[in-house]
């Protein structure tokens, strides 16, 4: 008898066997196998983990030679949905394989096994598995597999199968789990288990889609000086030197790290330097470099991963980045909302090896390229966290080289958990991270003081531009002027009283200038009182509007038109969120900023003034208080008491001064009280506490980097025509008359530039995009006017928001 893993129905609606059972599962085991990392640290030597995860592999769809497995694949009755499972009676004969030998890999292989269709859970939950009606269902499906031994001894290289099969006892189980969790578990445990589940489900979803694993390539050491030339130091005084030379003297700074001798010893980095010199590129070149002499002195290829905050700033750098790397290599954007947005079905999925795969979503959920530009949402909620759909390409964090761009947009409540996540990222897989910004966060600091002390852990990062106080000290483009006590709290019309007293006062039609809110509700509020005033004043200043609100096509048509105003000095007003703290290129001549973290407010000053025009020394930023409750609600009560304290210090302060300013606002960051949830969610790491029911306990698959996204959802806007037809594609891909090479290749990115996030209490109107998807909301081309605005985006009752959304 033919065994099938996997199966298709013909165009009489007939289903057949697609893939032999046995070539599945050696499939599975070679691609694992090839993304298996050698001399990480992770609690057993090199050939106890590749036998530890052979023998998962081996086992994983063992109840699949079951007849009512087969039956169920092929639609054969009788069809009995009980005993057709598949994943337990394989974590039964794992656990027996090994559990004379080391309890601890019998214990993991039978969690993972159990679990490799669903998301993670709580470690002393996984006995709940056993209450499935499984005494009955095991010898049933073990009396069943009798005829097959034979079979499946051939096909598994394996004598005297029988002798595994036998149900354990759930005691036993249980007091295994309760003795690991409660007294042996480790941080390295959940590294280990993530990492082991991520080469599983991923080889499992590679080969049910015959998507081939990608063979890292090198990438030209040099790419970047080809496309900029060769960076040099120079002997000049700083002070003296031009935008461009500053740049290059910034970049051979920090190329010149790579000729230290213990340089590969070394695995965490920080790039601090100022908006506009340039980090992106430099960054990239210290890499390529870095990765060009891991090679050459390990003889291990890495992956680059760079991570950003924001969508918008994604394609951006993936436009950068493939204008300077060399054709041969792949480069990969991994940011769409599927995986991050919805509820997912991995709590019931207990049989979901029998679906199609899509080779081009999985060679893209699985990072398989040379480098991955990807969000803040994926990269972070992949490495902490427990969701089937994420952890596929946990793996690839191993020896990988990370950039993480922007920190500064990280909450400050996380900072010591994302440290400290990240310092034992470099430990245990050998990652090297390299962490890049204009403010400084002290993210490891913090994680120092607040986890790794406890730990007795060290991490040490090395920063690559050694003097970068001597490059900060250079400029003086900018100033911050604080007016926080200029609105009258107690005025529900605080919008309509900063235009008339603050706005009004401080600006002239002259200037171009930049307004950032910390809410949409807000900024919408503000343009139109703006709006309004230029009206009523005869002002002909071209008016912007920037957030998440408006869909990615119309946020980049508009940076062109406001670039292009700023250019011929039509002094352009743009009003917007914190979409345009980072990676958005343009230069005012003055900007107002909502109260928020000081880094954050350091980051809008960068868009002032950005090219350093000496003849707009020290351009200014204001900062007003808008709503304190409601900054309260996004950054915390501590983010805002500290960014108050360190702003009424001075009544102006340059940019020469803006270290001084961020390091006395992270120094105000003193009481353990402030970062209990970091802590919290380190023991859950640490305990292998997954789920819980009780969120208040911190269980790792509720943590989002972005809090309360799971109370958001996508929305395609049909706008246009060119919506229209980017849709009909989409739904053509959905049923299978249109391929997904043909729509990756014409349609993909105009489908994406019509998607925005919205809380989901503003779409209870809205329907899905079509039956075959749910996660996605739509705005038919029928009913624009009625909820999206050209200008603002997506219409909404501001006076009846309920919930926060910045971004």
């Amino acid at each position: 008898m033919t065994f099938y893993s996997h199966s298709k129905t013909d165009a009489h609606g007939e289903a057949y066997g697609s893939k032999e059972l046995k070539v599945h599962v050696n499939g599975v085991k070679e691609k694992a196998l090839f993304h298996l990392s050698e001399n990480l640290d992770l609690g057993f030597p090199d050939n106890e983990l590749k036998e530890l995860i052979e023998v998962i592999v081996d086992f994983h769809d063992l109840g699949k030679y079951t007849s009512y497995f087969q039956n169920y694949l092929l639609q054969k009755k009788p069809i009995d949905n009980l005993l057709k499972r598949h994943a337990q009676i394989g974590g039964f004969a794992a656990y027996n394989s090994l559990i004379e030998k080391n309890e601890k890999k019998a214990l993991i292989a039978l969690y993972l096994i159990f679990l490799h269709h669903s998301q993670l859970i709580d470690i002393l939950e996984i006995t709940s598995k056993l209450d499935y009606d499984l005494d009955k269902i095991i010898p049933s499906q073990i009396d069943d597999l009798k005829i097959s031994f034979q079979a499946i001894e051939s096909d598994l290289n394996f004598e005297n199968i029988k002798i595994l099969l036998v149900y354990t006892e759930k005691r036993k189980l249980r007091k295994g789990y309760r003795h690991w969790a409660l007294r042996n578990a480790s941080i390295q445990d959940y590294f280990l288990i993530n990492y082991l589940f991520s080469l599983l489900i991923e080889g499992d979803k590679l080969d049910a889609s015959d998507t081939l694993p990608y063979h890292l390539k090198a990438i030209l050491h040099n790419a970047v000086d080809k496309h900029f030339g060769k960076p040099e130091k120079g002997n000049q005084n700083l002070k003296e030197m031009s935008n461009n030379e500053l740049r290059n003297y910034c970049r051979a700074t920090v190329i010149s790290n790579l000729e230290d001798s213990d340089i590969l010893n070394r695995y965490i980095f920080t790039l601090t330097a100022p908006t506009g010199i340039g980090k992106t590129m430099t960054a990239l070149d210290f890499s390529l470099k870095l990765k060009a002499k891991i090679k050459k002195v390990e003889n291990i290829e890495t992956r680059i991963i760079y991570a950003l905050p924001f969508i918008n700033i994604i394609e951006q750098a993936l436009n950068e980045y493939q204008k300077i790397l060399p054709k041969e290599n792949r480069i990969l954007g991994h940011y769409q909302y599927a995986d991050i947005f919805g509820d997912s079905d991995e709590k019931d999925n207990l049989d979901g090896a029998e679906q199609g795969y899509n080779q081009k979503a999985m060679a893209l959920d699985t990072w398989q390229a040379d480098v991955v530009i990807t969000s803040f949402v994926q990269f972070f909620e992949t490495l902490i966290g427990n969701r089937n759909k994420l952890l596929k390409k946990f793996n690839h964090f191993a020896n990988a080289i990370i950039i993480l761009d922007e920190v500064q947009t990280l909450r400050l409540d996380q900072m010591p958990l994302l440290g400290s996540v990240l310092y034992y990222l470099t430990k245990f897989l050998k990652t090297r991270i390299i962490l890049m910004t204009a403010t400084r966060p002290k993210i490891f600091e913090l994680a120092q003081s607040e986890i790794l002390n406890e730990e007795g852990e060290k991490a040490n990062p090395k920063e690559l531009l050694t003097n970068y106080e001597e490059v900060f000290a250079v400029f003086k483009r900018t100033s911050i002027h604080p007016l926080l006590d200029d609105l009258n709290e107690e005025k529900a019309d605080r919008t309509i009283e900063f235009v008339s007293n603050i706005f009004t006062d401080k600006w002239n039609s002259e200037k171009s200038c930049l307004l950032v809110c910390n809410t949409v509700g807000r900024s919408i509020e503000l343009y139109k009182c703006i709006a309004e005033f230029l009206e009523e004043n005869e002002l002909s200043n071209p008016l912007y509007y920037l957030s998440t609100n408006i869909i990615p096509a119309h946020r980049f048509d508009r940076i062109s038109e406001i670039k292009k105003d700023i250019n011929v000095h039509r002094s352009p007003i743009l009003v917007a969120t914190q979409v345009v703290e980072a990676g958005v290129d343009l230069d005012f001549d003055m900007g107002f900023r909502d109260i928020g973290p000081i880094d954050s407010i350091i980051q809008v000053a960068g868009r002032i003034n950005r090219n350093n025009d000496l003849n707009r020394k020290h351009s200014p930023l204001y900062i007003v208080d808008f709503d304190k409750s409601m900054t309260i609600r996004i950054y915390g009560r501590f983010s805002y008491d500290q960014s108050r304290m360190a702003l009424k210090t001075k009544a102006t302060f340059g940019e020469e001064e803006y270290l001084n300013l961020i390091n006395q606002y992270f120094d105000g960051v003193a009481g353990r009280n402030s970062f209990d949830v970091s802590r919290c969610y380190f023991n859950s790491l640490k305990t292998l506490k997954y789920t819980a029911d009780d969120k208040s306990e911190c269980p790792i698959g509720s943590f989002r980097i972005i809090e309360e996204s799971d109370r958001y959802v996508p929305v395609f806007i049909e706008f246009d025509e060119t919506a229209a037809d980017s849709k009909k594609a989409y739904l053509k891909k959905i049923v299978n008359e249109m391929s997904s090479l043909e729509f990756n290749r014409d349609w993909k990115l105009k489908f994406q530039q019509c998607i925005i996030s919205a809380p989901k209490y503003l779409c209870d109107h809205l329907e899905p995009i079509n039956e075959y998807e749910e996660n996605i909301l739509c705005v038919p081309q029928s009913e624009i006017a009625e909820f999206y605005n050209e200008q603002t985006g997506l219409i909404r009752n501001i006076k009846e928001e309920k919930s926060v959304y910045i971004l």
